[in-house]
C-alpha cells in the first residue's frame, strides 16, 4: 500500500490546473490517482500535458473515479466546482479548493458539510506565498493608513468581478478598521496579456503607499497548493481560507 498522498486533479486541462498538476506530478509524497476535464474527457493526461509518463486517463466527473479516499484539488468555474466539491466531502475527503465565485449560501453549505463529515477543507482565494505576504503587509500599513482602495487585475477569460483574492483584501482591511467592506472600493480590470495581479493603494494627506503582488506565471500556486494537500487531513472539520494556516500551522 502506497504512502504517499492521492490526489485527484478537477481542471486538469486549465492553465492553472496544468501548471498545479506538474508540480503534483513531482511531487514524491504525492500521487495523482485521477484528473477531471469534461471537455477532454477519455484522453490520456500525458498528451494532454505533452508528459509521456502520465498514463492516466481523463474523466469527466468525480462518479468516474472508484478511490475510496482522495484529496480533491479543485482549479475549475464555480457553476461546476459546487456539486462536485459537495459529492467528495459527502465521500469523505479533503479539498483544496481554488476555484472562486462561490455564493455565501454555497460556501456556508459547503462548510456545514465539513463539519458533519469531519473532513478538511482549504477554500483558499489565492494560494500563492506573494499574495499572502502581501495581505500581511497590508495589514501592517492599515495600522498607520485608514484610507485604502483595491485594483485587481485578470485575464479576459476570469469570470468573477471582483476577484475572491481582491474581495478577500477588502475583508481584511474593514476587520482591521472595523468598517464594511462594501465601503473599500475595489477595481477590476479584465484584459489579455494579464495573468493576476493586484494592487492595494493606500493614501493620507501629502502621500500614498502602494503594494502590489505581479503573478506571472501559474506555477506560482503550486507551493501553496502542495502545502495544503500535505496538511489539509489534519485539519479535520475545519473550513481554512487563510494560507498561512497551511504554510505555518
Amino acid at each position: 500500500m502506497s504512502d504517499k498522498i492521492p490526489v485527484v486533479l478537477a481542471g486538469a486541462s486549465g492553465r492553472t490546473g496544468m501548471a498545479v498538476g506538474r508540480e503534483l506530478v513531482q511531487a514524491p509524497d504525492i500521487e495523482l490517482v485521477g484528473a477531471i476535464a469534461l471537455r477532454h474527457r477519455g484522453e490520456h493526461l500525458g498528451a494532454l500535458w505533452n508528459d509521456p509518463r502520465l498514463d492516466l486517463e481523463v474523466v469527466g466527473s468525480l462518479d468516474e473515479i472508484p478511490q475510496a479516499y482522495a484529496v480533491l484539488v479543485d482549479f475549475t468555474e464555480p457553476e461546476s466546482s459546487f456539486e462536485r466539491l459537495r459529492a467528495a466531502v459527502l465521500r469523505g475527503w479533503d479539498i483544496v479548493v481554488g476555484t472562486t465565485g462561490f455564493t455565501l449560501a454555497q460556501r456556508s453549505e459547503l462548510a456545514r458539510l465539513v463539519v458533519e463529515r469531519n473532513v478538511g477543507a482549504a477554500l483558499i482565494a489565492n494560494f500563492s506565498v506573494g499574495a499572502w505576504v502581501l495581505e500581511k503587509v497590508a495589514l501592517e500599513v492599515s495600522r498607520y493608513f485608514d484610507r485604502a482602495e483595491v485594483i485587481e487585475e485578470h485575464h479576459a477569460a476570469k469570470k468573477d468581478r471582483p476577484s475572491g483574492t481582491a474581495l478577500r483584501m477588502a475583508n481584511l482591511l474593514a476587520y482591521s478598521w472595523r468598517r464594511d467592506p462594501k465601503d473599500i472600493p475595489v477595481h477590476s480590470i479584465r484584459l489579455p496579456g494579464l495573468v493576476a495581479h493586484q494592487t492595494v493603494v493606500f493614501g493620507a494627506s501629502g502621500q500614498v503607499v502602494s503594494l502590489r503582488h505581479d503573478v506571472h506565471d501559474r506555477s506560482a500556486y503550486a507551493a501553496g497548493v502542495l502545502q495544503a494537500v500535505r496538511k489539509i487531513h489534519a485539519l479535520k472539520g475545519r473550513v481554512v481560507d487563510d494560507l498561512g494556516e497551511v504554510l505555518e500551522g
